[in-house]
């Protein structure tokens, strides 16, 4: 394996670790991930994911530039070694929660209410 092989490979071990996004290549994962990357990492990791699909023939993959695919391969990792899987569930949860309280004060709201207008209390 090249060099950029290796580190395209730890790469998409990151993905798969800290966001749960499994695929057969780099395009793939990113592909899944959607937004959950921002719109400039995922051009970053589009160039990755050329390069991985080039790193078979060292003459095509010298077209590339190895300056941007080395600030493509950090920005990723320093992005992605940022997100705690945890806390997004958490958050998440959290989230879901609210809107089941807000959703419950509105119907006992309207209950009261209804039950007002009808002179009930």
């Amino acid at each position: 394996m090249t060099d950029i092989e290796t580190q395209v490979a730890a790469l998409r071990d990151a993905l798969e670790r800290h966001l749960g996004v499994r695929g057969t290549s780099l395009a793939q994962q990113v592909r899944r991930a959607g937004r959950v990357l921002p719109r400039r990492l995922r051009a970053q990791a589009g160039l990755l994911a050329k390069a991985e699909a080039l790193a078979g023939n060292p003459r095509l993959l010298q077209q590339l530039d190895d300056a941007r695919l080395a600030q493509a391969l950090e920005d990723l990792n320093a992005y992605i070694a940022g997100i705690d899987r945890g806390e997004a569930v958490r958050t998440q949860i959290l989230s879901i929660a609210a809107a089941i309280a807000f959703n419950l004060i509105l119907l006992f709201a309207a209950i009261v209410v209804v039950l007002r207008l009808q002179g009930v209390i």
